[in-house]
């Protein structure tokens, strides 16, 4: 992609980052370009997270899992670095720590892989992430009131489209500069939540 920093599907995607890197784990090869305490490699969260008391302590939180891995001896080891010695009541966690990175092993020769936990095989696909974007704005339609027999036809077609944003108010002809004022009450701006909920006038109405 050559577009600016921000600019078309780039700032798209940025809009979306965190919904992206909650549906992502990293499988470890070199472990390199993956954050040590930030991104999802040893287990379903990031150890920042599952161990915020720690992270405090991190000398370097923003450090790759490969600065932190222990090359030199033969089977390799973890060497996390911390800017000061623990507490008695902390001595516990970082037990439970060590054990849960103990399992994890660097293979340098092997590149890190993206797994997309969306779909079945890890794979990303755009019809995954449509499918989650899609849940994720999904509205909770109150239909079943709306649509009722007991109310009019005229009220449900009213209530449809205040429900959308649909009712023409007059903060909808904003654009050209007319005036927005509740004609009501003439105190606040007329919009359909204050028409509808908080307008003085309209509850006596």
């Amino acid at each position: 992609m050559r577009e600016g920093h921000g600019v078309g599907l780039w700032k798209e995607i940025r809009k979306e980052g965190s919904l992206l890197h909650n549906k992502i784990v990293f499988s470890m090869g070199d472990g390199r370009r993956v954050r040590f305490w930030k991104d999802k490699w040893c287990g379903s969260d990031a150890l920042c997270n599952s161990f915020p008391s720690l992270y405090a302590l991190a000398a370097s939180k923003e450090a790759w899992v490969a600065e932190i891995w222990d090359s030199t001896s033969e089977e390799g080891d973890w060497n996390p670095w911390f800017s000061k010695p623990f507490n008695d009541w902390q001595v516990e966690m970082v037990e439970r720590f060590l054990l849960k990175i103990q399992g994890k092993r660097l293979i340098s020769d092997l590149e890190n892989r993206v797994l997309w936990k969306e779909t079945k095989d890890e794979k990303f696909s755009v019809k995954s992430l449509y499918s989650a974007l899609e849940l994720r704005y999904a509205i909770l339609f109150p239909r079943s009131i709306i649509w009722s027999s007991y109310v009019p036809t005229k009220m449900g077609f009213f209530a449809w489209e205040a429900s959308w944003g649909n009712v023409l108010t007059l903060d909808q002809l904003k654009r050209w500069s007319m005036a927005n004022r509740c004609f009501l009450c003439c105190v606040e701006e007329k919009s359909i939540d204050y028409i509808l909920i908080y307008c003085t006038k309209a509850r006596v109405l």
